[in-house]
């Protein structure tokens, strides 16, 4: 089975107010070079050490951050040259790019199509509206994020991606997610994700509800929302085939779509997973480390049995396919057994129903799946 491939690019120009992913501004030239070579540094290691120096034919390629648009095509270019002494892209399925608006001008757009396999962008969009974007710290405005859209049509990107944010309003502004979505149907692009907003630890969000500086939606204003969310993506035909994503004409997004089926990865950068069939292995999100030791930074764990059974029903219970028998028979007959009696009792208290293939959570109860997933544990 062919893994997927993972970057992290942790670079960013300013920290969003939610953001708790790894990432660091002030980069220069000569962070970039480092990085750059560090990359490749760890890839000979994964090579030899995963896979005894064969060169691997990726699924999917994945580039993520961080912004991985604040670097220059230059730099995708030149690194893919280089790992393509370890990975074969001829043969991707899917390869994706992350990106913010403000990054995208049709110049950079047209070199990153014409000089590297990426096809499919993910573009983070959020809101757009330019209050909800202040109050976000991004560095965007809307009409940025529309211009962002249309400019990646005209360089020959037809598969997009946009991501948006829904949570961000108390009562009194709740009609706004409406017409957020609605501008989002007017770009028709082929998926979008929508991510409930969290408060995450040590972020400037936290600190600013604290403080009574900002409001956000409630639990039962937020299961609103994305009630509405479901009710808007049926209307304007997208398929919600995992709880914060939603396609037209089967544009799943593959990379994501193999995480949530337990398939393998490969991750390379500071912060990155990889996962290898029983084994998870990361580097610290320590930049500076990874810079001098690519290899050295790297931690990992085996995973028992059990641990991966419920790895896989967390992340199953989540899609349209939910789990799958093919899927639950790699696990012991006594999970099996544990997963029958209690699909038996969420199917009579209406969270699960069967399908041809296994079980998964009805839409009506989707925004419910985490809790539900939990009872499996």
């Amino acid at each position: 089975m062919n893994p997927g491939l993972y970057i992290h690019i942790p670079f960013c120009r300013r920290k969003c107010a939610y953001c708790g992913f790894f990432s660091r501004a002030g980069l220069t030239p000569e962070v970039q070079a480092s990085y750059g070579k560090a990359l490749l540094r760890e890839a000979a290691f994964v090579s030899r050490s995963e896979y005894g120096g064969t060169v691997v034919k990726p699924e999917t390629l994945y580039i993520g951050g961080g912004t991985p648009s604040l670097l220059p095509v230059d730099f995708y270019s030149g690194l893919l040259e280089g790992l393509s002494e370890f990975f074969d892209f001829s043969e991707l399925r899917e390869a994706t790019f992350e990106a913010n608006p403000e990054g995208l001008s049709e110049d950079y757009l047209h070199a990153l199509y014409h000089r590297t396999p990426i096809r499919r962008l993910s573009i983070g969009i959020q809101s757009f509206f330019d209050e909800d974007l202040k109050r976000l710290n991004r560095g965007h405005t809307g009409r940025e994020a529309v211009q962002a859209v249309e400019n990646a049509r005209k360089s020959g990107f037809g598969n997009l991606s946009v991501d948006l944010i829904f949570g961000l309003y108390n009562e009194a502004e709740k009609s706004r997610w409406k017409e957020n979505l609605s501008r989002l149907a007017a770009l028709s692009v082929p998926h979008f994700s929508a991510y409930a907003l969290t408060v995450e630890p040590g972020t400037l969000l936290e600190k600013q509800l604290e403080k009574g500086m900002v409001k956000i939606a409630d639990e039962v204003l937020l299961e609103k929302e994305y009630l509405y969310l479901q009710q808007f993506a049926h209307e304007a035909g997208y398929e919600a085939y995992e709880i914060s994503n939603f396609a037209r004409a089967d544009k799943y997004a593959v990379h994501n779509t193999n995480y949530w089926r337990a398939r393998p990865y490969v991750g390379l950068g500071a912060s990155a997973h990889s996962f290898f069939g029983s084994r998870r292995v990361w580097n610290a999100a320590d930049l500076t480390a990874y810079m001098a030791d690519p290899v050295g930074s790297k931690q990992g764990e085996t995973l028992t049995e059990k641990d991966l059974y419920h790895e896989y029903v967390m992340t199953a219970l989540r899609t349209v396919w939910g789990v799958e028998k093919e899927i639950l028979r790699r696990f012991s007959p006594a999970l099996q057994a544990d997963f029958a009696r209690q699909a038996e009792r969420q199917c009579g208290l209406g969270n699960l129903e069967p399908t041809p293939k296994g079980y998964r959570v009805p839409e009506a109860r989707r925004f419910l799946t985490d809790g539900i997933a939990v009872e499996f544990f």
